[in-house]
């Protein structure tokens, strides 16, 4: 049911016509919402060629990464797989030199696990993903219009200090966060095989010659039952109701500088193996999900701000994201290639007396009611709705900001950073997927990873200038306080 043949079109390729979420991500990945990063850095020098072999062993395996996001003859946006093989879209670009990383301020950086001594780097690591977050999309011309590849490559390396850093760029209109760790995990066995002189062995993967349905179609029966009048009652509500919760106030001259160009950047902050322990096992004992526990301290943070406290607000929306792969009749494996994940708009009282925990265990067990009643589901044309309309009117978010909830988190397990056939790479770290949050989207977007260790990473990624970064670091600061004060004290 879920595979869905490729239809040609004049000989030219096969193609299939993009679905509503689909859509929105393109025009949203335009403004700066929906461009995902994923950063590999290495200590060793490597061969543009091995880079460009291990992608297109990879391509081979997904039609959906061989794509380009197209208008077709009818004006309508669809995703097209050209008849040819093609080749991968790698570029390669100098070395960020060491002046303008070392320029970063050390607040927040994504430090290498063995980088403490020098960290030029991580220094030079965290700007090349802050870079890479506000570059967009481009065609063959050099453009930031269609057609556009699905996937791009780049590749920057400092062979005088063995070190590489290859950057994988995945557009959110046909992508997302579990189609990204897929492509992460296949490249690194595609490459430690390449390197070390031997033929890569993947193993094959369903979307090798088709593309799948649109999350849409894919909709269990029943499952999505709001009519026409329904969807747009729920969309006039959320309007309605969205003055009443609070958002992280603004930087103070944003009013004077929101017509300068948006753009994303983030902070990044690690629990340690002692916190992580501790945070884990609290959250064991107290009968909550992670998620549930970091939500808490971004909640409880944001309410402690004097700005909130002073407009006498203590409810707060967000969304918590999920990937549907498994909640599909028949469910996906994880490896298929696709954007399907949908959210769920959340909302969540914090008063003064609730303590951490009780936060925690509330937003756990909403989470888990939600996701019973297929809210991620049924509550997916509202939010394709909603995201249309601040698409093309973001004067209806406060300060024309594009802000539409305090934050946007996953829900489902964490990410593990346990990445296999590495052996021959001498792999100094892999992080992401970083998504570029300057377009339509909530005040930040939490990317967490749990490392080896365990150490849980965590990172928030933001508009700049509605928010400014010593800012966010104040908060972020209060966040991972308040996580680590909540496990020690359990």
């Amino acid at each position: 049911m879920a595979l869905v043949q490729l239809n040609g079109e004049g000989g030219a390729g096969s193609s299939r016509l993009m679905g509503t979420s689909e859509e929105n991500w393109t025009k949203s990945t335009a403004l700066g919402t929906g461009l995902a990063v994923f950063a590999i850095a290495l200590r060793r020098s490597l061969e543009v060629r091995w880079v460009t072999e291990a992608a297109r062993e990879v391509m081979e395996q997904h039609s959906l990464l061989r794509a380009q996001a197209v208008q077709n003859a009818k004006g309508k946006l669809a995703f097209q797989v050209s008849s040819e093989a093609g080749s991968p879209s790698v570029e390669v670009f100098p070395w960020p030199s060491r002046e303008l990383a070392s320029s970063s301020c050390l607040s927040g950086v994504l430090v290498l696990p063995d980088d403490e001594g020098d960290n030029a780097f991580s220094l030079a690591l965290d700007q090349v993903i802050r870079q890479e977050m506000n570059a967009p999309f481009l065609n063959s011309e050099g453009k930031p219009s269609l057609p556009l590849d699905l996937f791009q490559i780049h590749v920057y390396s400092e062979p005088s200090q063995s070190q590489t850093i290859i950057i994988m760029r995945f557009h959110s209109s046909g992508l997302d966060r579990p189609s990204a760790v897929t492509v992460v995990q296949e490249f690194f066995t595609a490459l430690n095989a390449i390197v070390d002189g031997a033929a890569p062995q993947l193993s094959d993967n369903p979307g090798t010659s088709v593309l799948l349905a649109p999350i849409e179609e894919l909709i269990p029966k029943g499952k999505a039952s709001k009519n026409f009048l329904q969807k747009g009652l729920d969309t006039v509500g959320y309007a309605l109701n969205a003055k009443k919760y609070a958002l992280l106030p603004f930087q103070p001259n944003y009013t004077d500088q929101r017509k300068e160009p948006f753009h994303s950047d983030f902070l990044t902050y690690t629990l340690g193996r002692a916190g992580t322990l501790d945070l884990l096992g609290a959250c064991k004992q107290e009968n909550t999900t992670l998620a549930g526990a970091l939500a808490a301290a971004f909640l409880k943070a944001a309410s402690n701000m004097k700005e909130i406290k002073d407009q006498k607000k203590d409810e707060f929306n967000f969304t918590s994201l999920v990937d549907c792969r498994c909640h599909f009749e028949p469910t996906l494996p994880e490896c298929v290639m696709g954007n399907y994940v949908s959210g769920i708009p959340q909302t969540q009282q914090v008063k003064e007396n609730m303590t951490f925990w009780d936060v925690a265990r509330a937003v756990s067990s909403t989470t888990e009611k939600e996701l019973s009643k297929y809210r991620h589901f049924s509550e997916l044309p509202v939010i394709n709705l909603l995201f249309s309309q601040v698409l093309k009117h973001p004067g209806v978010t406060p300060g024309s900001s594009m802000r539409t909830a305090l934050f946007s988190l996953f829900v489902d397990k964490p990410l593990e950073g346990k990445w296999k056939d590495v052996e021959k790479l001498n792999l100094a770290a892999a992080c992401g997927p970083m998504p570029s949050m300057h377009g339509v989207g909530p005040c930040f977007s939490v990317t967490e990873m749990l490392m080896e260790g365990p150490d849980l990473c965590v990172s928030l990624v933001y508009a700049q200038p509605v928010f400014n970064r010593d800012q966010m670091h104040t908060y972020a600061t209060a966040v991972v306080e308040l996580l680590n004060s909540a496990a020690k004290n359990h």
